[in-house]
């Protein structure tokens, strides 16, 4: 019979290597996610720099523009996107979008003397929206009176604190106009269906600004009169790439809108968003600038927005 303590021995020898293999085992797996997290860093933080790199890039692309043309177009260099452009361990894609081809939600607040002309603009892309269900009657006076800086609803369709702190969880009005185009989802009446459909749409800019024709929708187009010749706006829609209006009066002769539109439009942009999405190794970098070109001088960011993954 064998002896009880070298059975023992043998038990403690089994348990001591198991327990070192557990040991290994776990070393291993905190090294190899620790090289893994560290790479991670490396990419992530590459790819912010890249991002910056390529803002820095199209600044300069917006500022030979203005140098070179009297006016901004869909055949701009600043207006064609990038697609898979190769940087070290990835890639970048992106575009930059006119922001005066949008209707400035500001406008309204920001111009009392034109106040009522562009809330009828903001009536007519609310109605002009392709939506299962309709907005609610007035939903323009909501939004203005969200970004205005009283207390007085709007009549029809108004909302201000009264109406918002009986909501749950309870909120006040901004009373402030709008800062980025997101905010429209705290206005009252403004359901997901209808925000996806009109943030497209619409800019949030610190400034009153026109509308300009050879980069706008022509949804945004369309609200800015209602005496629009919809034959002629969309000839002008279809060759406006390769025969863009270079004045206003060039426009003008089209015929496309009436007479209403024409103190709001024009044929040049000063605001931009760059829209860049930045992949490098495992990580996703997107940046979103908001950027001001002067009529001379160099461009500016004004604001930026990012996410990553």
């Amino acid at each position: 019979m064998r002896p009880p303590e070298r059975g023992i021995a043998l038990i403690t020898a089994l348990l001591v290597v198991a327990l070192a293999t557990l040991a290994a085992t776990a070393l291993l797996s905190s090294s190899s996610l620790a090289i893994h997290r560290t790479a991670s860093l490396r990419d992530s933080e590459q790819g912010w720099w890249v991002a910056r790199g390529v803002e820095s890039w199209v600044l300069g692309i917006l500022q030979k523009d203005a140098a070179a043309n009297k006016y901004d177009a869909l055949s701009d260099d600043w207006a064609v996107p990038v697609d898979n452009l190769p940087v070290d361990h990835g890639h970048v894609r992106g575009r930059v979008v006119d922001l005066q081809g949008r209707y400035n939600l500001n406008n309204a607040v920001l111009d009392k003397v034109n106040e009522q002309a562009y809330r009828t603009q903001l009536d007519e892309l609310i109605r002009g929206l392709t939506l299962q269900t309709p907005a609610p009657p007035g939903l323009a006076g909501a939004i203005l009176d969200w970004a205005d800086e009283d207390q007085n609803p709007r009549f029809p369709g108004g909302a201000e604190d009264s109406v918002y702190l009986g909501l749950i969880p309870p909120y006040r009005a901004a009373n402030r106009p709008f800062t980025v185009v997101s905010e429209l989802r705290a206005v009252h009446g403004v359901t997901p269906e209808i925000y996806d459909a009109l943030a497209p749409l619409v800019s949030a800019l610190p400034k009153v600004t026109r509308i300009n024709v050879n980069t706008a929708d022509v949804q945004v187009l369309r609200a800015l009169s209602t005496s629009a010749n919809v034959g002629k706006l969309e000839q002008f829609i279809q060759t406006r790439v390769d025969q863009p209006a270079r004045e206003i009066t060039e426009f003008n002769n089209t015929g496309a809108l009436g007479g209403e539109a024409a103190p709001y439009i024009a044929t040049t942009s000063e605001y931009f968003q760059i829209q860049g999405e930045v992949f490098v190794g495992s990580s996703r970098v997107a940046l979103y600038s908001l950027v001001h070109r002067p009529t001379t001088g160099a461009p500016t960011v004004l604001a930026h927005a990012a996410d990553a993954e």
